[in-house]
């Protein structure tokens, strides 16, 4: 068979939508997504009042409750398939085998709950605590970052994703990489030489719409502790995926699960005491904090598409694709002000984003470490 006839049939293999492949979909999407969930995350936090501003750890705890209600669904609709029949889970006759049969539903729900409640499930706590510390932090960054230069920073998480990996996976680097991951610093360092720059030369700048004040210096530490906490968490996750034969959405629904309780610590502190949880819970919760929420959540499964369908490549491109809308929204959207420093910083982040996704690395490990990127 000739290579010219081989290559159209492997096209018609790969899983499209109307002709074009779902792994460029996923990662345009993931890129999009990317993009508006820094945008509008830092318009819904600047764009009003302190005072008026919505509860960050209420977002969080609805993120997770969203997630972990999608994850179910899915976790239930797969539980035939990548459970398998045992000795006490009969297999049923075909006169009760549509899928919403009550006995085979039944069946599918005592399933479910043995595999989200199995004796190994405590382990997802270290990691959905680091995550909801993580979240939470993304909120105190897009409030006193601008949009462009926090997506530029949060670049790190490669760093520090790259150094667990290596301490707790023993994984080897290439030169390369080791390579890119100095250029990934340097690019970061060059960008927020700027942002102390632009702070101190023009402080009336830094006061936006209704008197909103930014600091750059929090901001940037709040960047700097949530890569970190992404990057342990993200290799802890891949650690427990990769020493157990548990699905996805399972462990999707046990991090969320897991999630719950931390996240709902800062709400009942952060509580006035004479109001109660709940009208505290919603307050000034308005359709920006929701149009956050839903976009976060949303972003989640298209990580989950980019983890079946796509390779580390792309990823790299989509990261790269988010950056430059990013950028070209907050010049157009928030009156952000080009500088060389700036560019050049996010020339080299990208160019350091590139080559820290070549060809040399198993793909296989990338993708289980992205799941964390929430």
């Amino acid at each position: 068979m000739k290579s010219s006839d081989y290559c159209p049939q492997i096209s018609r293999l790969l899983p499209s939508f109307r002709g074009i492949p779902l792994k460029y979909i996923s990662l345009v999407t993931l890129a999009v997504q990317n993009s508006l969930l820094t945008l509008i995350m830092h318009y819904s936090r600047v764009s009003i009042p302190p005072s008026q501003s919505y509860s960050a750890p209420t977002a969080v705890l609805l993120n997770e409750l969203l997630k972990g209600f999608i994850s179910l669904a899915i976790a239930f609709a797969r539980i035939n398939r990548v459970t398998p029949y045992t000795s006490d889970t009969p297999q049923l006759p075909l006169t009760a085998s549509r899928f919403w049969h009550p006995t085979k539903v039944l069946l599918r729900v005592r399933r479910l709950g043995r595999e989200v409640f199995s004796p190994d499930c405590w382990k997802l706590s270290i990691p959905a605590i680091l995550y909801v510390i993580q979240n939470n932090l993304q909120y105190v960054a897009a409030t006193n970052l601008e949009a462009a230069t926090f997506q530029v920073s949060y670049q790190m998480k490669i760093l520090s994703t790259a150094a667990f990996s290596v301490i707790l996976l023993r994984k080897q680097l290439s030169a390369s990489q080791w390579l890119a991951l100095l250029f990934l610093a340097i690019g970061v360092g060059v960008v927020q030489i700027q942002t102390g720059v632009s702070d101190t030369s023009k402080v009336a700048s830094s006061l936006l719409f209704h008197g909103t004040s930014m600091n750059a210096l929090k901001g940037f530490l709040a960047v700097f502790a949530a890569c970190f906490t992404s990057g342990l968490a993200g290799v802890y996750f891949e650690m427990v995926l990769k020493n157990s034969q548990s699905d996805l959405w399972i462990r999707n629904v046990q991090l969320s699960a897991f999630s719950l309780l931390p996240a709902l610590v800062p709400i009942i502190l952060s509580r006035p005491s004479e109001t109660g949880l709940l009208s505290s819970l919603f307050e000034n919760f308005g359709a920006w904090a929701w149009a956050t929420v839903v976009i976060q959540v949303f972003g989640g499964l298209v990580t989950a598409m980019v983890i079946k369908y796509s390779d580390n490549i792309l990823k790299g491109f989509a990261t790269s694709l988010s950056i430059v809308i990013s950028f070209l929204a907050s010049v157009a959207l928030f009156d952000f002000q080009m500088t060389f420093t700036f560019i050049l910083g996010s020339v080299i982040v990208l160019i350091a984003t590139w080559l820290y996704n070549q060809p040399g690395r198993n793909p296989s490990t990338s993708r289980l470490a992205y799941v964390g990127k929430n």
